[in-house]
């Protein structure tokens, strides 16, 4: 890369930029390939382009100070957002839009209706609980389905809409109000339901090691190697675990949750961005196990090694990967 090519640092910015998009004007930006990703342990966020047959990267301090991208300018800001918005996205191009996290909090991906079902009927339950006295217990997400088609239930939440809007400090007859702010907390939850659901893809793989460490039972040598991933995996499945386990407790008591509605948004939107980040760490060691046979083969041989050398970076020191990533990122203005 050169400076040749660069804009002058106090050049006024264009009217009419979208500051929903990276509208970046310096001319290094137009390369071919220009994008920022994470690259290394631990990750930090590069800036590359495609140079002959590879591609060639900077840090973003070489980058600022190489192309004279001065403090406080549009670009410099951009630059900021885009290393923000790496948390959210694999990589980001010129023109792409800001990620939504970055912008607002809200998601910048979508989730099944399942997922907005799930989270709505968790929070109707652990309403009829409060009103009943009597905990709902459920294993599945077929018990929690046949619980609300209950008629007895249907009948119960009626009810805890009018008491709820009465411990909220609503006029009864407005209690469509309380399923108003269950409706707004349903919208944040529906994600960590998603990111559950796509966090079994964790415990398939361990399971896969552990069919394996059968199947190559004669292979003491291969025993031990499966076994040291079987010990990572259970570390990895844990992580995962711990921490559906910790936003879970904190919207368990759901009246307290509709009354400090804000604060527990904030919270929810804090698991699902970094169980977020998490899963797309995972999405090339998953995508390594779909349709593989678990007998001997190059291609399991492949997907062991692939997920030892990715569990060894991050769990053999006892660190996860939300230790790894470092300091949260903070919000763009």
């Amino acid at each position: 890369m050169t400076s040749g090519d660069s804009q002058p640092a106090n050049e006024p910015v264009p009217r009419g930029l979208r500051n929903t998009h990276f509208d970046f004007q310096a001319k290094v930006f137009q390369a071919p390939g220009a994008h920022f990703e994470l690259r290394g342990h631990p990750k930090k966020a590069m800036f590359a382009v495609d140079m002959g047959a590879g591609q060639g990267y900077i840090s973003l301090s070489d980058l600022r100070r190489t192309f004279f991208i001065a403090q406080g300018s549009h670009d410099d800001r951009l630059i900021d957002r885009a290393e923000a918005g790496l948390h959210f996205v694999p990589d980001i191009r010129p023109g792409d839009e800001i990620p939504n996290e970055v912008l607002d909090g809200t998601a910048s991906w979508t989730v099944a209706r399942k997922h907005k079902q799930i989270a709505r009927d968790r929070l109707q339950v652990q309403l009829i609980s409060w009103v009943s006295g009597k905990p709902i217990t459920y294993a599945s997400q077929d018990e929690l389905k046949n619980i609300m088609a209950d008629e007895a239930n249907k009948k119960g939440l009626k009810e805890a809409f009018q008491k709820a809007a009465v411990a909220l400090g609503i006029d009864p007859s407005q209690s469509d109000k309380v399923l108003d702010r269950i409706e707004t907390l349903a919208r944040e939850i529906c994600y960590i339901e998603a990111l559950r659901d796509r966090s079994l893809e964790l415990k398939k793989i361990r399971a896969n090691v552990e069919t394996l460490i059968k199947v190559c039972s004669t292979d003491q040598r291969m025993v031990a190697d499966l076994g040291r991933i079987k010990l990572l995996m259970a570390k990895a499945t844990a992580e995962a675990d711990d921490i559906f386990a910790n936003i879970d407790a904190e919207t368990a008591d759901v009246l307290s949750a509709l009354m400090s509605i804000d604060d527990i948004i904030r919270a929810v939107r804090k698991t699902r961005d970094d169980m977020h980040f998490i899963m797309m760490e995972w999405d090339p060691i998953v995508a390594r196990w779909q349709k593989l046979e678990m007998v001997r083969s190059k291609p399991i041989d492949a997907a062991l090694s692939e997920t030892y050398q990715f569990l060894a970076k991050r769990f053999s020191t006892g660190k996860s990967i939300m230790k790894k990533r470092g300091k949260e990122p903070g919000r763009a203005s």
